[in-house]
């Protein structure tokens, strides 16, 4: 996986509920889990206007508390289908492991980068190193990196993916038990 991505931010604020703001709470309730179901919705309540203006690769910007509320997938799973990335102050430990469970690159500890953002940046990170990097400028903003363990989930594909790679290194679990 390239640790490096670049897009445009998308400053969405502090306390971004996952229901209700990222996906619809109806949708949420209708247990969809097919991507092209849900990206129409995504952040439709909180932005009518967002779905439209992302674009692959596009980085998520957000202040404290980011995907709040039930650990609900269906918002990560349209994320993760459209390649977006997440930057954000802080978020609970049930969404940072829905998150890495689904792939979606993340630095949760980004404190202060609602304020040093502009909605429209061109921005580029760097996941490995914690930099970010206002592409008009150069001017770049350093936060914690991702840890070396997340970033191995992440690049094995998040939780379905790291079954699998433990799986196939210890191909006597994939047996059947003898009786």
């Amino acid at each position: 996986m390239n640790w490096i991505q670049r897009g445009t931010a998308h400053v969405l604020g502090h306390d971004v509920p996952h229901d209700g703001a990222v996906m619809a709470f109806d949708i949420v309730l209708s247990r969809a889990t097919n991507p092209a179901e849900l990206i129409p919705h995504l952040f439709a309540e909180l932005d009518p206007g967002l779905a439209s203006r992302i674009r692959p690769g596009d980085l998520i910007v957000a202040g404290r508390n980011f995907l709040a509320g039930k650990a609900h997938n269906a918002g990560i799973i349209a994320m993760k289908a459209l390649g977006l990335g997440i930057l954000c102050e802080s978020m609970s430990v049930r969404a940072f492991q829905g998150v890495v469970a689904l792939a979606v690159p993340v630095l949760a500890s980004c404190h202060g980068i609602v304020e040093a953002l502009s909605d429209g940046d061109e921005i580029e990170v760097d996941y490995a190193n914690g930099t970010v990097t206002r592409c008009a400028t150069g001017e770049i903003l350093h936060y914690p990196p991702l840890a070396p363990e997340i970033r191995a989930m992440v690049g094995n594909g998040g939780m379905r993916g790291a079954l699998l790679a433990h799986l196939r290194a210890r191909p006597e679990l994939g047996q059947p038990y003898a009786e």
